[in-house]
């Protein structure tokens, strides 16, 4: 396998996915100051006042505070507090689009005619938690840390930078990349490898990050990060705690994305999901200033006590479906490297009953396809219906025999996650495949399964992305050449050379038009070979205290509410 990877998208971005939502009166005390979907749910939960401490309730820790390492949307959302890139994405409320804009840069950066050059320029007054000016070399080397082969575990688009898949990091080789050029304190220039259109959405994930140069050991960000962001933090202690503070070198005039309104942030890991439910229902105290977490979605069990009162349902906010869920089959197992067992697997897997295991159709849909709804030139298509009695014709013809397969599949030690994986054995047992659940600790499961050594034969996760392509929705999973000994991202360790070829031939379309319908079409190509089975798009269920606004469901965050948008109504309340 090889060693370094290459570009392709963060699991914690997203791509937008439109809701229709319709506005109606709520009937609760609060409903001049929320808007509500046709289902009841918040729109958004109403302005805001500066001040005041939000509390996050939540059961998982965060995976890292090191942005080098840490990529699924919870951890994503956190650094956004206390974290700055070259650029944002700023989401509209009413239209549910996103925009580019710039973070630390002036705006979205300049390229040449083939897009294989950019240009970016930094604002001024762009400050450290101590004080210190953020420099274009700061820029330059906090992507060049993140590529040590001990931090690239996270998000790793950024690859695309011409010799970035074979630098070894900045601790390392601290010449640093000949391909990104500092000719100012405020000019930081960028050679690419090929041409990409969309270069400003990889300058918002999170390698782009600023540190001081030579001045981060190898594991010193996960514990004390250094912020650039409206947020620095005072006190983290994994397991149980992280406490952030406003961070006074922080200046809002440079900021057009984070509203960070409230003083803090104490975020509150180890909690059951069923106590978060109830906490939240009960808003008692403390807790009306409190939310749940991102990874906190209204646990099934207590739907029907929320959906029963408008009071409760006008502090839910419904994510937005911009993921999909899906479980890779590990297609170098000797058994499943049969395209016909895969395809058996797919037929074998009745979707509704996931669904109904997330929580049901008021938090998840049946997926069939790749691309999330809102990709340009996506098509919608079903190329295996649920039919058990084809699934076991085809691994009949696989030569297998009602059974005689097991396979393990690795699962999140979540309880809606365990409920899905459950959902899926019952289906595989069904055709007389065994399935035996490996339950992965929370915090843990990505960097595991992103392991080929550590990872089974199935594994439940899913994937998401804001730039809405085919390029970060697709190459990271499919693209051969994107099997790597850590940090992969091609968890169903999928390589057909016909499929490789056609991404090639689509990222060196110039037309961006015409590459989207040719992803639309490598999406149906893709799944012809079923190297996964779509499982569903969820639209977990957030609840917030009464006394926390402005709490809507982004796409800028996966779906998720945003949590630099939030903050308190009465901050003396």
């Amino acid at each position: 396998m090889a060693t370094h990877r290459r570009a392709r998208a963060a699991i914690g971005i997203c791509t937008v996915a439109a809701l229709t939502l319709t506005a109606c009166g709520g009937s609760g005390d609060d409903a001049d100051d929320v808007v509500t979907t046709d289902g009841g749910f918040a729109l958004n939960t109403g302005e805001t006042e500066q001040g005041g401490i939000v509390t996050v309730l939540g059961t998982v820790d965060l995976s890292h505070l090191d942005p080098a390492m840490g990529n699924d949307g919870n951890v994503n959302n956190v650094y956004e507090l206390i974290y700055r890139q070259l650029t944002d994405f700023v989401y509209d409320e009413e239209t549910g689009e996103l925009e580019i804009v710039g973070d630390l840069a002036v705006g979205p950066g300049e390229s040449n005619e083939d897009a294989t050059e950019w240009t970016y320029t930094l604002k001024d007054g762009l400050r450290y938690e101590d004080g210190r000016e953020i420099t274009s070399a700061d820029v330059k080397y906090g992507i060049e840390r993140s590529l040590d082969p001990a931090l690239a575990i996270g998000s790793d688009f950024h690859e695309i930078i011409d010799g970035a898949r074979e630098y070894a990091g900045v601790y390392a080789a601290p010449e640093g990349l000949d391909s990104i050029q500092t000719p100012d304190d405020k000019t930081i220039v960028f050679t690419l490898q090929g041409p990409l259109a969309g270069f400003d959405a990889v300058a918002a994930t999170q390698p782009f990050t600023p540190f001081p140069v030579g001045e981060v050991t190898v594991d010193q960000l996960d514990e004390q990060p250094i912020s650039s962001g409206p947020y620095r933090v005072e006190e983290y202690t994994r397991g149980e705690r992280l406490t952030l503070v406003r961070n006074e070198e922080w200046d809002p005039a440079t900021d057009e994305t984070r509203a960070a309104s409230p003083d803090g942030y104490e975020f509150l890991f180890g909690i059951d999901g069923n106590t978060v439910d109830q906490r939240m229902v009960s808003g008692q105290g403390a807790d009306a200033n409190a939310m749940a977490s991102s990874t906190n979605g209204l646990q099934p069990a207590s739907l029907a006590q929320v959906m029963s009162d408008p009071a409760f349902q006008q502090r839910t906010v419904r994510s937005l479906p911009t993921c999909t869920m899906y479980m890779s089959m590990n297609n170098s197992h000797e058994a499943l490297s049969d395209v016909r067992v895969r395809q058996a697997i797919n037929h074998a897997v009745d979707k509704e009953s996931v669904v109904t295991a997330t929580g049901g159709p008021a938090m998840a849909e049946p997926a069939h396809t790749m691309l999330t709804p809102s990709v340009p030139e996506r098509q919608e298509f079903d190329l295996y219906p649920t039919d058990q009695d084809l699934a076991i014709e085809l691994l009949a013809e696989a030569g297998i025999a009602e059974g005689e397969l097991t396979l393990t599949l690795d699962v999140r030690a979540l309880p809606k996650w365990q409920a899905q994986a459950e959902s899926v054995q019952q289906s595989l047992g069904a055709v007389g495949i065994n399935v035996e659940l490996n339950v992965i600790d929370a915090a843990t499961f990505y960097e595991v399964i992103a392991t080929p050594a550590q990872q089974n034969e199935l594994a439940i996760t899913g994937w998401c992305s804001s730039w809405m392509s085919g390029y970060p929705l697709l190459t990271p999973l499919f693209d051969g050449d994107n099997v790597t000994d850590t940090g992969n991202t091609n968890i169903s360790q999928f390589d057909e050379s016909v499929i490789n070829d056609r991404f090639d031939e689509i990222e060196a379309i110039a037309d961006v038009d015409e590459q989207n319908v040719a992803y639309g079409e490598l999406d149906r190509e893709i799944m012809e070979f079923a190297p996964v089975v779509p499982l569903v798009r969820e639209t977990p269920l957030q609840m917030v205290g009464e006394n926390i606004g402005n709490a809507f469901a982004s796409s800028a965050r996966s779906g998720y509410v945003d949590y630099s948008s939030v903050g308190l109504k009465n901050p003396q309340g």
